[in-house]
């Protein structure tokens, strides 16, 4: 509650409000700690439906970790996932939720509808435990407004693609809350539309309008997709798919291109959460023969095994992460990778 009382005082809140689920991230920052520790005991079951982002408690490989993860799993819903909610924890249009994350709090209060502020590790975890959050920024209908209409310059034959705009838009109105005109993404263009344009963690809240023209008396912007992150990977050797991490309709797709192809020369690794594996047994059977699924993880978790590699990622702010690591990364747009993958001999 100190935690929580702290920061309503730093955010001017007047009342601590009830959420409905807490998604933890910034384990990575967090490092061993007794937070740490209580969220992966098997009595730290919280107070609401919990989840928290890849890069847990087994990345030291210590026997107290790993023993920490299996209790973790031993609960009715877990999950270690960018996009929790594609694993059970998913809340309802006007629910306020404490959402840490750059992917899963752009889609939770941009697609879905629910409510949440920034988030860091202890925050969330705070509101795990106490099932309560200081009512602040965009939990209020008044801060919710969108600030700018953005209209997007078809450069690519009248294609809109959609992680690249959302990177592109973070480059240039990060801060303000941008409506996107014109658009009409698939629950899944969604996803990574999110992930891209909060990439930055200053837009974590998006509109979407499908009439191309801005309303009347809106400031409007309008973004070319062309830019430098597009310049092409000389040979990739290895293509990262799952940024954010694969829905089933995801590994349902992939596997159907891929399952009667002749291999391309690219190594090809697929990242989502263990339950959506579960879900589609059969489907996730022909990604692990025509590549390495990794469940519960997180490209950024990897970055001594990428070292050396030439990576094609479907991902434009995973390049961006990977890039600052010093790893050599593109972003390839769908058919491209498509095409990477497939010899069709």
């Amino acid at each position: 509650m100190g935690v929580l009382v702290k920061l309503g005082d730093r955010a001017g809140s007047s009342r601590m409000v009830p959420v409905s689920s807490v998604h933890v991230p910034g384990w990575c920052e967090a490092g061993p700690s007794d937070a740490c520790r209580w969220l992966t005991s098997s009595a730290g079951q919280g107070t609401v439906p919990l989840t928290a982002n890849p890069g847990g408690p087994d990345d030291d490989g210590t026997r107290e970790r790993k023993q920490a993860l299996e209790n973790w799993r031993s609960r009715p819903c877990y999950s270690f996932t960018c996009a929790p909610y594609l694993s059970g924890n998913r809340p309802s249009r006007g629910q306020v939720i404490a959402w840490g994350g750059r992917a899963a709090s752009a889609f939770a209060n941009s697609i879905i509808g629910a409510r949440t502020e920034v988030e860091s590790f202890e925050t969330a975890l705070a509101s795990a435990i106490t099932g309560l959050t200081p009512e602040r920024g965009l939990h209020l209908e008044e801060r919710r407004r969108m600030s700018v209409a953005v209209t997007v310059k078809k450069d690519h034959g009248g294609k809109i693609d959609h992680p690249l705009l959302g990177w592109r838009i973070s480059r240039e109105l990060d801060g303000r809350t941008p409506l996107l005109c014109g658009i009409s993404p698939t629950f899944d263009e969604a996803k990574r539309l999110a992930f891209a344009i909060n990439s930055r963690a200053g837009i974590p809240l998006f509109g979407i309008r499908r009439e191309a023209a801005p309303p009347a008396g809106t400031e409007a912007v309008e973004v070319s997709l062309d830019d430098e992150i597009l310049d092409r990977p000389e040979r990739p050797d290895l293509v990262i798919l799952g940024c954010p991490h694969l829905s089933e309709q995801d590994i349902n797709r992939w596997s159907k291109r891929l399952a009667d192809r002749v291999p391309g020369r690219a190594e090809v690794w697929f990242f989502t959460s263990r339950l959506c594996m579960d879900k589609c047994p059969t489907f996730g059977a022909v990604l692990r023969k025509r590549g390495r699924v990794l469940a519960d993880q997180c490209p950024l978790g990897l970055i001594r095994e990428l070292a050396g590699r030439v990576v094609a990622c479907d991902s434009p702010s995973l390049v961006e992460c990977l890039r600052r690591k010093g790893v050599s990364a593109s972003y390839l747009a769908e058919d491209e990778l498509v095409a990477l993958l497939v010899r069709r001999d």
